[in-house]
């Protein structure tokens, strides 16, 4: 009985570390994988042409019904670049969300309604994200509706901004089941070329020690001048720039593997 206990244990840590040895193969083609997620874009041509025409994979986040958003998403999506909605939601300020914003005195009709034009005004959306929204990503409520939407809208993606703490817009869509993840590092929180600079630096110091990191910027100018040193730095270490739906892809099928093996070293113990 106990060689056949050992041998049934033996045999799990073999296949747990087929299983990790599979990660450190995958990972090692890389030594790892970044999202960028610009946010804000449509009102400004200008900002929007130029991080569309930057030699790598970020992701572009339209707000809904500004002056260039269709037009330029359009763009992105000719150029082989990701397009998303940067949808508004009401933040805990007074703060103007600008047009389309949801808010928690909606009715449920008003809400889908105004979430269903926000998606019609950006074409080829593939996933939504939060524009502000720290205090309408804390209702269980409200993120239960904005996600059955966007599942029923070709099951697009969700990205928690995560501008509050206390946000449970992931945790809601991970109920839902929709393909979802959350920002890691907001770039340029702080206007300034030095405190821009070591938010790239934390995003890869992050990605060194997980593998994989997600960052979110705006079309300041500051940032654009940051993108363009810091995307050769990023590529000269290895690491991959990926689009949203890619990185989505990766994590979760990094998850599937470490899952496996967490079952498997259950069994083991059992046995």
């Amino acid at each position: 009985m106990r060689r056949k206990r050992k041998q049934s244990f033996l045999a799990t840590i073999f296949t747990i570390g087929i299983l990790v040895f599979s990660v450190q193969t995958i990972a090692n083609e890389k030594a790892g994988y970044i999202a960028i997620i610009m946010d804000d874009l449509g009102s400004s041509a200008i900002r929007a042409e130029q991080l569309i025409q930057m030699p790598a994979q970020l992701t572009y986040s339209f707000l809904p019904h500004t002056p260039y958003a269709e037009q330029y998403a359009q763009v992105a999506h000719q150029q082989g670049k990701e397009v998303m909605l940067h949808l508004p939601m009401q933040p805990m300020s007074d703060k103007d969300m600008g047009p389309g914003g949801l808010s928690q005195n909606m009715s449920q009709a008003k809400f889908i309604t105004t979430v269903r034009e926000a998606i019609q005004a950006i074409p080829f959306a593939v996933g939504v994200n939060n524009h502000m929204g720290s205090l309408l990503t804390r209702s269980v409520k409200n993120m239960h509706w904005l996600m059955q939407e966007l599942k029923s809208r070709n099951n697009l993606y969700f990205v928690d901004s995560r501008t509050h703490g206390a946000t449970v817009a992931g945790q809601i869509a991970e109920r839902n089941h929709l393909r979802n993840t959350s920002r890691d590092i907001f770039l340029d929180h702080v206007i300034e070329k030095e405190a821009i600079d070591i938010q790239f630096e934390r995003l890869l110091k992050r990605v060194k020690f997980s593998g994989y990191a997600l960052a979110i910027g705006h079309p300041h100018s500051l940032t654009i001048e940051a993108l363009e040193y810091w995307i050769k730095v990023i590529e000269e270490q290895d690491i991959q720039i990926v689009p949203v739906s890619k990185y989505i892809e990766l994590i979760e099928g990094d998850r599937r593997i470490w899952q496996a093996s967490l079952s498997l070293s259950r069994k083991a113990v059992k046995n």
